[in-house]
């Protein structure tokens, strides 16, 4: 993981802490580790990436700088913080870490509950803030719950799976009451801003469906200008204006970042990078790609 300016996706567990040469979980379900205990060969810096899984990180001790979602974080002793399949996720380790990560998948919590988790824990969301600074009460609170959460996992019970969602849940109820706390909702926003956080989220949405293959082919400013329900010059107006960019140049810049993701950390032809962004004609997106790069996508790929 050296580079980044680029994406990777890890469609499970398994995938993503092979990627972090981390350990081998028991599931794609459920894991948890303490920081402390990583092997040597950890990455202490990673690129850009996704991954189809919710995770926490709990640090007692150390320090990092985060970029998860749309925003950037300097992580500290106390911190506790969150990501989801939404969040675009890196990080750079600046100082040894102690303490724990957990990691879980959407199917871990669907065998227990129905319950939508983004609107029951904020912290998710794309555009939310996932950082918590803990107390040193909350600190040997959570040290406390996450510690027995290692202790079952490691363990040989028999209703494991569901003791573990539990606790899970315990700690996701209490850090949704610390995070209510800690950053209390704000509903004075002007339209612009409502519009422009519409827009954001929307966009991560779509792209999360993209890199998945859920999506059929790439909004145009006028489809998210309809899901925001609002006219597509409206829309351009509006995110200059808070942003200095229009909305068609977001999208651009959005999906290019995406294909330079694709042309360095697969193996797929120009063509099939151009398929999987739903670009129908491979001759454009080589274009469209030399617009905003100056590179064709073989010579990006090539490193020219």
């Amino acid at each position: 993981m050296k580079d980044p300016s680029s994406i990777s996706y890890f469609k499970d567990i398994t995938a993503l802490l092979k990627a972090l040469r981390t350990f081998t979980p028991q599931s794609n379900l459920f894991h948890i580790h303490k920081h402390e205990e990583v092997p040597e060969t950890h990455s202490a810096e990673t690129q850009i990436f996704r991954s189809d899984t919710f995770s926490a990180s709990f640090l007692i001790e150390g320090a990092a700088e985060y970029k998860i979602g749309l925003q950037e974080y300097t992580m500290q002793e106390g911190s506790f913080y969150f990501m989801s399949p939404r969040h675009l996720r890196y990080y750079k380790k600046t100082k040894p870490w102690k303490g724990f990560v957990f990691l879980f998948s959407t199917e871990f919590i669907r065998q227990f509950s129905t319950t939508d988790i983004y609107t029951e824990y904020p912290f998710f969301e794309i555009d939310a803030n996932v950082q918590l600074q803990l107390n040193a009460t909350q600190v040997t609170q959570l040290n406390e719950l996450l510690t027995e959460l290692l202790q079952i996992y490691q363990s040989h019970e028999k209703d494991k799976i569901p003791l573990l969602y539990h606790y899970v849940s315990i700690v996701l109820l209490l850090s949704k009451k610390w995070h209510r706390e800690q950053h209390p909702t704000v509903t004075n926003n002007t339209k612009k801003e409502s519009i422009s956080k519409a827009f954001y989220d929307l966009l991560e949405k779509h792209f999360f469906d993209i890199a998945t293959q859920k999506a059929e082919y790439i909004f145009t400013v006028a489809d998210f200008a309809e899901h925001v329900h609002i006219s597509a010059n409206y829309l351009s107006n509006t995110l200059k204006k808070e942003t200095g960019k229009t909305a068609s140049q977001i999208i651009k810049q959005r999906t290019i970042l995406e294909a330079k993701s694709l042309l360095k950390s697969t193996e797929l032809t120009v063509s099939e990078v151009a398929y999987f962004l739903k670009f129908q004609d491979s001759s454009y997106f080589s274009k469209y790609f030399k617009s905003a790069t100056k590179l064709s996508p073989s010579e990006f790929r090539d490193g020219k």
